[in-house]
């Protein structure tokens, strides 16, 4: 019943599409317009991870608010390498500044904190023993200090250093050893001082300032607040476009015109470096390599899928109408795709060079059985009918397996998977449909007007072929050699299955050399860390105190960052230590520098060396400190060069290191100055760049938590996944994001191949009704499953994120292969003729050629997902074709040794099908 009434069907169709061709063709050309104009218009792309997972799951939910409440948390990062921090700084300082007057806007764009903001404070961020050891240099330098700067000069600090040393002497600090911390900081300073001298008479070098080692705590770092990585090789620069990050169109933009400038600075700093990564730009540059792979191996698949049909029909006419047809339901299923979806994604944009290899197909099976009745003299109207009536149920059947191995894809729990899914399910659906009405109604639009009658020795470009294949009967007639290397073949696959591996980093699917990748491993190689942060939220300070110490001493975790890193630790004991210079610092005022008197320099100098000279001997040979030899060395060296020295040249040469000595002191005495009576810091106080980027309006804390381990691997993203969730079981963030991805499409895989494989045996079962031919049709489908991924480690081929969803493609294709040899047997049973008829094993043939030819193009990919899949489906199709015209033949014939019925005549099997055809 249910064959007969698809076969009523489509033969009603058929018929009503061949009656009203032109009808029909601007129907489709209609509706083609229509989805042009709604694609072109309507039609976007989504580059977010957050858009793959289902909506609904709490950390997605959670993610979304803090976007909102916080800021874009996934922002571009600039990543830049100089051969120097200098140049590194400078050049992040153009860029910046070019950025900033560009044609994009940007609502962040920073590589440093302002530390300006805290000024005042700056003494409460260093640590307690610091600020200790900084109170007691200045209790024990306090007269020299005093001394040097009511008149700041060389001879004023030789003279206050001959002092420092005699009071040393006297309470015998200069011992055998040396020991005394402060003493040896004295030792340190006097040499590097000794030594500065000496090169500024002898060739000027730039100045490095002395004062580190007697006031450690006022000597400020030059990379203060700039983004470094630890080993401070790499200096980054946050980007957050205005109108948020996450969209393919804005960033794209963004991420383009960051790249634009770097290049136009590339001449001016030569020796820097620079490139973009982050989330927005390795989606991006994902998205859009994928978006041109796509569009490449559309074309390919377009070309390559002309070539065989010309090969197989030895004509231009049909093939390029049924191409055409297959472009009209390509523009359908855009059309669609837009007004239910909305959005293709990095997933469903290769939907099209997949569809072309198996949309295609449907027409293939109706061309050839078209030219085969044809052949047998039937009538352009007779040849549709029975091509509907008969070959109609096959390709019924192909249609909805294959549609249905995808439309499984939607009771999976990967949002990206299900938009898949519906998306290449639909569009099969639609080149189905538009291959039973639009291409019998333009067969029969080119046929009509060529005014032929049936039979007539020019009425076609087609002539009578062999019923049969002759390549299949040799097969079917050596049933034991196909059997056993069918069957070392499954055994091979079944132990090579279990080495199949999966590939878990998302790196590894972008392209090779993709900007974006490399920049984001070089901050994993420099940084020990990823560019993304886990995310989590307290609601007060205490909460958020325990939180940080709760992530920190996790053995996964790098560093935590939070608004705590702003407010010092115990302010109240640090400014008690503070307080306690303040009444020696403050009230210090910068005397007038006096001009450098080399005599007096001189003397002062041979003090100092007496003394030192005097400290050698008493220590003996073997118990002064080497520190002290290389001070005493020296010295005397420095003596040297200056009575060696012209006058003047030593003069300018000291008077130069003076100004810059002095100068350095003056700025490390107003900073003490600036910093000895600092207020309490608190929230408030933080900068508003920093806080609306960890503090939310109604007063919510962020913290932001990286990784010490690879989170690209599965086993570093588990790890530091599962150690989060132990403290906070509502962590959130990229990493939960992409390891909830990678869980969620293993999930996804297995259980697609498991419908799809429940799901096609049904419809086949359903309608064949028969279980043993069900069981024939089902063989194609479990051992191309089966052999091509066992093949999978013999070609390196590792499973990943990009082609798992493969394996549930295969299976559709594999059962339609199957499918319509097992129609077509049955046909013959029913009807006489030949059982593998050439038409049929033919369109089977060249149906997986094409299948193949669309799904290979997608190894021409640059994009390595993409790439993979294109290679397990060309893979999967050349071992499901191989079973299908292969070995499920001698299976047949095995299992029904009964001759083909071959006294069937053209002319009795045409009267038969008028006659069938009136009945239908």
């Amino acid at each position: 019943m249910v064959n007969a009434f698809m076969s009523r069907a489509l033969s009603c169709t058929v018929r009503l599409c061949a009656r009203r061709p032109l009808l029909v063709l601007a129907l489709a050309l209609g509706c083609a317009a229509a989805s042009v104009l709604v694609t072109m218009t309507r039609l976007t792309f989504e580059a977010s991870e957050l858009h793959l997972l289902p909506p609904g799951q709490a950390y997605v939910t959670r993610y979304r608010e803090y976007s909102k409440a916080f800021g874009e948390l996934d922002e571009i990062v600039i990543v830049v390498r100089g051969r120097t921090f200098q140049q590194s700084r400078a050049f992040a300082a153009r860029l910046a500044g070019d950025l900033r007057a560009g044609p994009i806007a940007f609502n962040h764009l920073a590589y440093r904190v302002a530390l300006e903001d805290f000024d005042g404070r700056g003494l409460l961020y260093l640590p307690a023993p610091a600020l200790k050891e900084l109170r007691e240099q200045i209790y024990d330098h306090q007269d020299f200090i005093e001394s040097f700067v009511s008149a700041p000069g060389l001879a004023t600090l030789l003279d206050g250093v001959n002092r420092q040393f005699a009071g040393a002497f006297a309470s015998h600090f200069l011992d055998l050893g040396l020991q005394d911390g402060a003493t040896a900081g004295d030792i340190q300073f006097l040499t590097m001082l000794v030594t500065q001298m000496r090169e500024a008479i002898s060739h000027p070098v730039l100045y490095r300032s002395p004062w580190g080692a007697m006031l450690a705590a006022a000597e400020g770092d030059e990379d203060a607040g700039y983004f470094l990585s630890d080993d401070k090789s790499l200096l980054y620069i946050v980007a957050d476009p205005a109108g948020g990050s996450g969209g393919f169109t804005n960033d794209g933009a963004a991420i383009a015109e960051i790249r634009r400038q770097i290049a136009s600075l590339r001449a001016e700093f030569p020796d820097v470096r620079a490139g973009v990564t982050g989330g927005p730009a390795l989606a991006t540059d994902g998205m859009r390599v994928a978006f041109d792979d796509s569009q490449l191996a559309t074309v390919l698949a377009f070309a390559l899928t002309l070539g065989l049909l010309l090969l197989a029909f030895r004509r231009l006419r049909e093939p390029l109408i049924m191409l055409a047809v297959l472009a009209l339901s390509l523009l359908w299923s855009l059309g669609l795709v837009t007004v239910t979806v909305g959005h293709l994604t990095v997933f469903s944009v290769m939907f099209v060079p997949i569809v072309i290899g198996l949309g295609i197909d449907y027409g293939v099976y109706v061309l050839f059985r078209f030219d085969e009745e044809r052949g047998l003299g039937a009538s352009v109207d007779d040849a549709l009918q029975v091509t509907a009536a008969r070959t109609g149920q096959g390709i019924v059947l192909g249609a909805l397996t294959g549609a249905a191995t995808f439309y499984v894809l939607i009771g999976t729990d990967f949002h990206g998977v299900q938009e898949l899914g519906f998306i290449a399910g639909t569009a099969l659906l639609a080149s189905f449909v538009a291959m039973v009405t639009v291409f019998p109604a333009l067969l029969a639009l080119s046929h009509r007007r060529r005014s032929v009658t049936p039979g007539s020795a020019s009425n076609q470009d087609v002539s009578p072929s062999p019923a049969a294949v002759p390549f299949v009967e040799r097969l079917t007639r050596h049933p034991v050699a196909v059997l056993v290397s069918a069957g070392a073949l499954t055994a091979f696959s079944l132990w090579s299955v279990r080495l199949v591996e999966f590939d878990y980093n998302l790196l590894d699917l972008q392209a090779r050399g993709t900007e974006s990748v490399v920049w984001e491993r070089q901050i994993m190689n420099a940084h020990g860390r990823s560019s993304y942060s886990a995310l989590s939220t307290a609601t007060s300070l205490a909460e958020l105190e325990r939180k940080r110490d709760g992530f920190g001493r996790l053995p996964s975790v790098a560093s935590v960052d939070t608004a705590l890193l702003f407010i010092p630790d115990d302010q109240v004991a640090k400014a008690k230590i503070v307080g306690d210079v303040r009444p020696l610092i403050a009230p210090l005022w910068i005397g007038p520098t006096p001009p450098v008197d080399v005599s007096r320099v001189t003397s002062a100098l041979e003090v100092l060396r007496r003394r030192i000279d005097v400290a050698v001997t008493e220590a003996g040979a073997d118990g002064a400190s080497i520190e002290l030899r290389v001070l005493q060395s020296g010295l005397a060296d420095l003596l040297r060069a200056v009575r060696g020295a012209e006058p003047a040249r030593t003069e300018a040469g000291l008077t130069r290191y003076q100004t810059d000595l002095v100068r350095d002191f003056t700025d490390k005495l107003l900073f003490l100055q600036r910093n000895v009576d600092p207020r309490l810091v608190t929230v408030a106080d933080i900068p508003a760049e920093v806080r609306r980027k960890f503090i939310s309006d109604p007063g919510r804390f962020l913290l932001q938590i990286h990784p010490k381990v690879d989170i690209w691997e599965r086993e570093g993203a588990v790890q530091f996944v599962n150690e989060l969730r132990f403290v906070d079981a509502d962590v959130t963030g990229t990493p939960i994001i992409a390891y909830e991805s990678i869980r969620r499409m293993e999930d996804a895989y297995r259980r697609g191949g498991v419908y799809a494989f429940i799901v096609v045996g049904l419809i086949i079962a359903f309608m064949i009704r028969r279980l043993r031919e069900t069981m024939l049709a089902l063989t194609p489908l479990a051992l191309g499953t089966l052999w091509a991924l066992g093949l999978m480690p013999l070609f390196g081929l590792k499973l990943n994120l990009a082609n798992v969803w493969g394996v549930p493609l295969i299976i559709g294709a594999s059962a339609e292969y199957g499918l319509n040899v097992i129609t077509r047997a049955i046909e013959a049973r029913a009807r006489g003729g030949p059982r593998f008829a050439r038409s049929t094993i033919m369109a089977v043939a060249f149906n997986g050629l094409t299948t193949i030819t669309g799904f290979g193009t997608l190894m021409l990919a640059h994009h390595r997902g993409m790439w993979s899949l294109g290679l397990l489906l060309t893979l999967g199709s050349v071992t499901s074709l191989v079973a299908s015209v292969v070995v499920l033949p001698v299976l047949v014939r095995l299992v029904d040794p009964a001759p083909d019925s071959r006294t069937t005549s053209p002319t009795a099997r045409r009267g038969r099908a008028s006659a069938f055809i009136r009945l239908a």
